[in-house]
């Protein structure tokens, strides 16, 4: 952005980003189903505002704001930010329903930014590490959280009985599937893969604690799955010339 105004745009937004919860407000449903993994594991949201926040202090100065890959990121990334002050509104309202598009909207801008930083080799070690990695933590997460924002958005009871408990199952597999061609475009990134790994165990979790065995089976295959998946991508990156 003309004038270094991305930068300022940047930590703006990751402070709006991080006072959104407490001042908005958003709690879990008791009522969740079991494919929404259990209170502990959503966690992970402070490590994705408090690593946005860091990331954003760090990319303050003009000598790095005006650089790879800060100065890719900058407008998408903002816009991310904004997209998650957006769905918490939407959750906590009669509009829930947005919170799907809003969301898919935000994985797309994580996806397009997090390719951008994993792809270009300037800046220096500890901008690319930080922006990164917690990229790939917002990132992992919301590849996974999204199919399970939409599988807490059908008709109360639509997830109950044997078909709810195929639709919980098919929410897992296109989590999964997602998960792991994430893992193979991002070369088996560390954070993005344990991201994703961390929601699918908590799934699994779930699925234990509401006795669903098959929930839980399908949840940890897909975990194996996308660690395969990450384990193959990096070790077919690491054997090419140059690698």
């Amino acid at each position: 952005m003309p004038g270094g105004g991305g930068r300022w745009l940047l930590l703006g937004t990751a402070l709006v980003q991080a006072a959104a919860p407490p001042l908005v407000g958003f709690d879990s449903d008791a009522a969740d189903p079991p494919i929404v993994p259990p209170g502990p594991f959503f966690a992970v949201w402070g490590v994705v505002v408090l690593g946005c926040l860091l990331a954003a202090v760090w990319g303050l100065p003009r000598r790095r704001a005006g650089a790879a890959p800060y100065r890719l990121v900058q407008l998408p990334l903002s816009l991310v930010q904004l997209g998650f002050v957006a769905w918490l509104f939407a959750a906590g309202s009669r509009l829930a329903w947005l919170t799907l598009p809003i969301f898919a909207g935000m994985l797309i801008g994580l996806v397009v930014v997090l390719r951008r930083v994993l792809s270009d080799p300037g800046g220096d070690r500890v901008s690319r590490g930080l922006l990164g990695g917690a990229l790939g933590v917002y990132t992992g997460w919301s590849t996974a959280a999204l199919w399970i924002n939409a599988a807490t958005l059908l008709p109360r009871g639509a997830l109950d009985g044997p078909t709810g408990l195929a639709l919980q199952c098919t929410f897992v597999l296109a989590a999964t599937a997602a998960a792991a061609v994430g893992a193979y475009i991002f070369r088996g990134q560390l954070p993005y893969t344990l991201t994703t790994g961390w929601a699918l165990a908590g799934v699994t979790v779930s699925a234990v604690m509401a006795g669903l065995a098959v929930l839980a089976v399908t949840a940890a295959a897909g975990l194996l799955m996308v660690v395969a998946t990450a384990l193959l991508r990096r070790r077919t990156v690491a054997l090419r010339p140059g690698g």
